[in-house]
């Protein structure tokens, strides 16, 4: 596969495709009727101006009058995760320090319940888009506490996170059950891009504002006051159905036999569970883009198609080889993942026993020592001598180098 073209700050493109993507909601869908839902993780280190995107995403919906689809900075509980739905079924949560978020849902030996529920939900409204989603059920003896169900509920989520948080707070467990496959990982190419020091006051050119509001009402194609603003299903919604070109709906079928093969190939691997999201999330994309060109006669063609399997593909690749690297099940693995970036930063040149000491405090001397004798059994890394001829000094270094 070509190299895919990444001369954009991919984190703001993943907000852009959330906030499109959360007022198509309910108004559009693919003609094997997927929705554009989507889960992002933007990651970049502190600093980086991860909460740009997020702010010009908060003023532009305001200003078109569309503040209705943005939830809150938080999500406290699963409950109140299902009540934000239900008042608007097509919302976006904008949810900054993800990580910190994503180990207290994804803990369930520690966390209480009310916390994990958010995770769980999330994973269950993500295959309900395109249908009812079902409310829970509870004693309601006084008729106060009916369930309440939500009609192709559209709920976008776009996470900013550090990558030493986001990956901490994961373990193989959500990587095999499909928890992280149903988001898309977005890490930064250029933690510190230039400050832009000419910035003032921002305004929104009306053309944008026009454009958000054309997608929010369908392409003003939506017809009646209520049709599609409420959760239960009394309220008619009716998607428009975007149809897909040859060409793409070749590529995308070609995609499918792709995929097919590779997780074949993996079976028994942690990653069959991201593959097998890949295809989905790709047509998601494609109809956002579809969508964001002409709300009004939207066609997703070879050019949306190619670019979205390519930006999916990507990044799916980049997420594998990240849980490869950070992922772990036990505090042992997670220690000796973690020592061995330390070596692999060094790059090339290698890493004395004493810098790696000093990067790595949180361990005790004999487990260090430990790790280190397990990395070069393995064949994880190698050691060397670095040095001018009078003075030597033993380094480590990745067995493979690959960046």
């Amino acid at each position: 596969m070509a190299r895919f073209d990444t001369s954009f700050d991919a984190t703001s493109v993943g907000a852009s495709l959330c906030a499109i993507g959360a007022l198509m909601g309910r108004r559009y869908r693919t003609t094997s009727n997927l929705r554009s839902n989507l889960y992002v993780v933007g990651i970049a280190d502190s600093g980086s101006g991860k909460n740009h995107a997020r702010e010009i995403i908060n003023e532009v919906f305001f200003e078109a009058g569309l503040a209705h689809h943005l939830g809150g900075n938080k999500i406290a509980s699963g409950a109140g995760l299902l009540t934000a739905l239900h008042r608007q079924p097509a919302i976006l949560f904008q949810i900054d320090e993800f990580g910190m978020f994503l180990s207290a849902a994804a803990d369930r030996k520690r966390s209480p319940r009310h916390i994990t529920e958010i995770l769980d939900n999330m994973t269950e409204l993500f295959t309900a888009a395109g249908g009812i989603f079902l409310g829970a059920e509870y004693a309601n003896r006084d008729g106060t506490n009916e369930r309440r169900d939500i009609n192709q509920p559209c709920l976008c989520v776009y996470g900013t996170t550090t990558p030493l948080h986001f990956w901490g707070a994961l373990q193989g467990a959500n990587v095999v059950d499909g928890s992280l496959a149903r988001f898309l990982i977005l890490p930064s190419d250029e933690d510190y891009p230039d400050e832009n020091l000419a910035v003032g006051i921002r305004q929104a050119p009306p053309a944008l504002i026009q454009a958000l509001q054309l997608v929010a009402s369908g392409g003003g194609t939506v017809k009646g006051n209520l049709t599609g603003k409420t959760a239960d299903q009394n309220t008619a919604v009716n998607p428009m159905t975007v149809p897909m070109s040859d060409a793409a709906r070749a590529r995308f079928a070609d995609l499918s036999d792709t995929l097919t093969e590779e997780l074949r190939a993996a079976a028994g691997t942690a990653f069959t569970a991201i593959l097998a999201r890949i295809g989905e999330n790709a047509l998601k994309l494609a109809l956002i883009v579809a969508v964001g060109r002409d709300p009004a006669r939207p066609e997703i063609d070879i050019t949306a198609a190619d670019w979205a399997i390519g930006f999916v593909r990507h990044y799916a690749r980049r997420t594998m080889e990240a849980v490869e690297r950070h992922v772990a099940d036990t505090e042992t693995e997670a220690h000796l993942k973690r020592l061995k970036e330390i070596v692999r930063a060094a790059g090339p040149k290698g890493i004395t026993k004493s810098d790696i000491t000093r990067a790595s405090q949180w361990l005790k001397s004999r487990d260090r020592d430990e790790i280190l004798l397990t990395l070069i059994e393995s064949g994880d890394i190698t050691t060397g001598m670095r040095g001018s001829s009078t003075k030597q000094a033993m380094v480590y270094r990745m067995a493979r180098w690959g960046g």
